[in-house]
């Protein structure tokens, strides 16, 4: 097995007059993930040999164990020291490729012709990639099949929340957040500084320096054959897809008039990921909505395997059956959601130990949005 980690080779933060350059938790911790695993490695950097290094990574509040294992090795010392030039670098000469991040990429590889190249090679040629906390954003000029790469993709890379701590939104060139969601990504985050990475088919993401061990992990696991597919989503340890391989995953259907409104609304309010468009004439259009999978159809029948039932879209009144989406702060769901268009019902109402309300779709079905305040599942 083979991977590709590239490093930046910038070392200016931007016109402070201080330094900066790769993030040293998040080279050091997905090198020895992947050292441990018996992976050759190549690093590489635009200009070849020792990449700068920020010298706030490596201050005494941020030091972590694989940092001193990787101040006692030599030898990752001396790799580190004698990177190749990223030119001379080919994706049909490795697996995959691992962007650690810092400050410095956002200067240099985002804007890298070399770079964006080499990231549409691999991802062209249905091999992984991985970026981590700020290299993310190097992703911001790469394209898949005309659109932006991370266009309906879940990604994760350094907040809003997370510059604003170290006091530099003024001073980067953009804040990956925002670059994410202005090229269409889904992009997820957790509380700052916390580790959270995310796998979405072929791209690996990862939050921030504390996210380079799981981000390293998932794209071992990608190449070592216990990968995800395409259409998949890890949730913690488990990898639900569509179709799936082994065991199940659960999708729901909907009945709907208009397929392609069904499949805008939920993309839009839900920010789903439509995998498929469906028509009029019966193909249903796919969407994926977190962790789980929805079907819209435009009804019809009987059918051969059913032929006493007709599909119809519901009278709006009379529901025996809706979704139920779970939700950690249901009073920022409602704000988000109505002003994407959402219908809602009432406002969120306490009930039963939860917090919920619903919400009517383009065809009057009703989603239960609930936060629980003393149930324990649920």
């Amino acid at each position: 097995m083979k991977i590709l980690m590239v490093l930046t080779s910038h070392n200016q933060l931007g016109n402070t007059g201080r330094p900066t350059g790769f993030w040293l938790e998040e080279f050091a911790a997905p090198y020895f993930v992947f050292k441990d695993a018996g992976v050759e490695l190549t690093l590489a950097s635009p200009k070849g040999g020792q990449p700068p290094l920020d010298p706030k990574s490596d201050l005494p509040e941020n030091q972590t164990p694989a940092m001193a294992r990787f101040k006692k090795d030599a030898t990752a010392q001396k790799a580190l020291a004698n990177t190749v030039k990223l030119a001379d670098m080919k994706a049909e000469d490795f697996d995959t490729v691992f962007y650690p991040g810092g400050h410095g990429p956002m200067w240099d590889l985002a804007e890298s012709p070399t770079s964006i190249a080499l990231l549409e090679a691999f991802y062209n040629s249905g091999k992984p990639i991985a970026l981590v906390c700020h290299s993310p954003g190097v992703l911001r000029h790469v394209t898949y099949q005309g659109a932006p790469l991370v266009k309906g993709k879940h990604v994760a890379g350094f907040t809003n929340g997370e510059e604003e701590a170290v006091q530099l939104t003024k001073v980067v060139p953009f804040l990956v957040e925002d670059e994410l969601l202005r090229l269409g990504a889904i992009y997820e985050k957790v509380a700052n500084w916390q580790p959270f990475s995310i796998t979405d088919g072929r791209l690996v993401t990862g939050q921030n320096p504390a996210s380079s061990t799981s981000a390293a992990q998932a794209l071992l696991k990608l190449i070592s054959g216990s990968d995800s597919s395409i259409d998949s989503v890890e949730i913690g340890q488990k990898s639900y897809e569509m179709p799936p391989r082994e065991g199940i995953s659960i999708a729901h259907f909907l009945t709907v008039a208009d397929v392609a409104r069904s499949a805008r609304f939920y993309e839009k309010v839900f920010d789903g990921r439509i995998l498929s468009k469906g028509d009029s004439d019966g193909a249903p259009a796919y969407i994926q909505i977190a962790n789980t999978w929805l079907l819209v159809n435009p009804g019809g029948g009987p059918t051969p395997d059913k032929p006493t039932v007709t599909l119809s879209v519901p009278d709006p009144n009379h529901i025996n059956s809706f979704m139920n989406i779970r939700v950690a702060d249901i009073q920022a769901c409602y704000k988000l959601w109505k002003s994407r268009g959402a219908e809602f019902i009432t406002e969120p109402i306490p009930k039963y130990g939860e917090i919920r309300c619903y919400i009517r779709d383009p065809d009057g079905y009703i989603i239960e949005v609930g936060q629980s305040t003393e149930l324990k599942y649920g």
